[in-house]
């Protein structure tokens, strides 16, 4: 046992010393093969038969990882893999790999998968490679004994629904320091606000279009912009927060009100679009009752609330 606890000490020591030394030059092009390891003498002492002299050895990084040579991701290899069973009470480990099953969430509605129990490293369904997780983020005062969590961290990711089955997808995570794989969990999301904001000067849209206005350069003063609201499949335009046309300021969730504004904004755009599932509106002075302010490029800026609906339709005011 005084060997072993030896042993470990050493490995500490190494470990600190690993990253004092080669710290500032962990990454770039060919690290592999540049002064890997460190300088000085190494042994390992505690043993019966004496201590191991590790000074002459040659030191080297070991780039990939055996699980991705093996492509233990795909999901025929990942049978051939050795998995062990993980009980919910397992201590989070670090570098280690994780498998699991999962049905699709029903409907249409985009897939996300919520890492946010887990603190970094890389994901693959079905063989697809998601990319890289990292849902801490060190705060920029930076950090002594403290959770890594800022107050924005990424913890959804988004999977397609073209890689996906109704049932049995596979789910590989490799995870570096550690997490909490019992709490990962895979929701639909919708899209609950959705915002615009289209100005006199703004191009018309496309589908407007001709081929002939792309010759005609005074083609574009023919035409009248349009704003185009739509919500996911299966939702409505359930109300309108907010809608100015005029010179509104702000962005989405953050409009408000300019010092030229047409009064009648929101009961206009809420006509137009509430109980619709996508509506147009179109940026002209007429549509809201006249010019609010002469010789200023006027804007419509628009925030709304989807909500699912049975039964969805569209409008053009």
């Amino acid at each position: 046992m005084a060997g072993l606890m030896n042993l470990g000490q050493i490995v500490t020591r190494l470990e600190k010393t690993i990253h004092g030394e080669i710290a500032a030059g962990n990454y770039g092009a060919f690290l592999e093969k540049d002064g890997a390891g460190f300088k000085g003498q190494v042994k390992l002492t505690g043993f019966k038969n004496g201590e191991i002299d590790l000074s002459e050895y040659s030191w080297t990084y070991q780039v990939g990882l055996r699980g991705e040579f093996q492509k233990i991701y795909m999901i025929d290899e990942s049978e051939k893999a050795e998995w062990t069973d993980l009980t919910p009470d397992a201590s989070p480990s670090t570098f280690t790999w994780y498998k699991t099953f999962f049905d699709a969430p029903n409907g249409e509605n985009p897939v996300a998968l919520d890492l946010g129990s887990m603190g970094k490293g890389q994901a693959w369904v079905n063989g697809h490679h998601i990319g890289r997780y990292w849902t801490r983020v060190a705060p920029k005062d930076g950090c002594g004994k403290c959770d890594y969590r800022g107050h924005y961290h990424t913890s959804k990711y988004h999977i397609p629904r073209s890689w996906l089955q109704a049932s049995n997808n596979l789910l590989v995570l490799f995870e570096e320091t550690g997490g909490k794989p019992f709490e990962i969990s895979v929701k639909s999301r919708s899209t609950q606000t959705i915002c615009a904001e289209v100005s006199e000067s703004h191009y018309p849209s496309l589908q407007n279009w001709s081929p002939s206005d792309f010759i005609d350069q005074n083609s574009k003063n023919k035409m009248t912009p349009e704003m185009h609201l739509q919500c996911d499949d299966g939702h409505t335009i359930s109300s309108i927060e907010f809608a100015s046309y005029g010179t509104p300021q702000g962005s989405c969730q953050m409009f408000s009100q300019g010092q030229c504004h047409a009064p009648n904004s929101l009961a206009l755009v809420s006509k137009a679009c509430q109980g619709k599932g996508s509506c147009v509106i179109r940026i002209l002075n007429s549509a809201f009752g006249g010019d609010p302010c002469r010789g200023i490029v006027k804007t419509l800026a628009v925030e709304a609330k989807c909500a699912p609906s049975s039964t969805t339709s569209s409008s053009q005011l």
